[in-house]
């Protein structure tokens, strides 16, 4: 398996599901392999990626998705799985998303993940604070954790997750716009499906993708509401940093 911090995906049918192993921290320490990956929903896993889970021994899955995502998409079974945590963050921003496509409002499209992520940010805090608790508990490695495209809520998540291991931005904002590559078949297959239907689906790849200022903006809302990275961290989300450098760094 590939160390490299742009992880490496092996799945057939979710392209953005990939591992955290191998990620440098400002100290010279990397994420250990095997332990800890993030993933797009896991309802169309085929049969080899079911086995490809097996294999690596995935035993615990971390739900971000609302309850709605999860009763219209199911996850397929994994057999190695012992637990699943379900840590609901919602998907505001897909309704709003629906009725700006049938208004064919490219502006509004262009700005509902910049504030749908400082809503997380506000909003959310107690959610990611549960699962800092999950990763800082956690005994049955290795884990992945997932929305359903792997790429805003799942983002946040891991630019939490890194910052807290002490990951430079330049490393943390990599690993976030990896997402755009893993996506971009996904999404321009999207598109063109919106387009046969009469729509003019380009405009809604702005939802579709992840943008400096998504980023920007829910970093902007830890600075001026929370004081900062730091102060979220431990102040808010109560991050214990010693026991995830330790549990999580080679």
């Amino acid at each position: 398996m590939d160390a490299a911090p742009n992880g490496y995906t092996f799945l057939e049918n979710q392209p953005n599901f990939r591992s955290l192993e191998g990620i440098l921290t400002a100290g010279g320490k990397r994420f250990r392999k095997n332990l800890v990956y993030r993933s797009g929903s896991l309802n169309k896993l085929s049969p080899g990626d079911i086995g490809r889970l097996q294999d690596i021994g995935l035993a615990t899955v971390i739900d971000f998705r609302s309850d709605r995502e999860v009763e219209s998409y199911p996850s397929e079974i994994i057999p190695s799985v012992k637990q699943t945590f379900r840590i609901t963050i919602a998907d505001e921003a897909r309704d709003r998303a629906m009725e700006l496509l049938d208004r064919n409002d490219a502006m509004g499209l262009e700005q509902i993940l910049v504030t749908d992520y400082r809503r997380m940010i506000r909003n959310d805090s107690g959610r990611f604070a549960e699962f800092f608790r999950v990763l800082e508990q956690a005994g049955d490695l290795p884990l992945v954790y997932h929305c359903a495209a792997g790429k805003d809520r799942t983002g946040i998540a891991t630019v939490l997750l890194l910052s807290a291991l002490g990951v430079e931005t330049d490393i943390i904002m990599r690993d976030y716009f990896l997402s755009n590559e893993r996506l971009e078949s996904f999404i321009n297959k999207l598109i063109t499906k919106i387009c046969e239907q009469g729509k003019n689906g380009e405009i809604i790849r702005p939802m579709m993708e992840v943008r400096p200022e998504y980023l920007r903006a829910a970093l902007d809302e830890i600075e001026t509401s929370f004081g900062g990275m730091e102060n979220y961290l431990g102040s808010v989300l109560k991050a214990d940093t010693g026991l995830l450098r330790a549990k999580y760094l080679e």
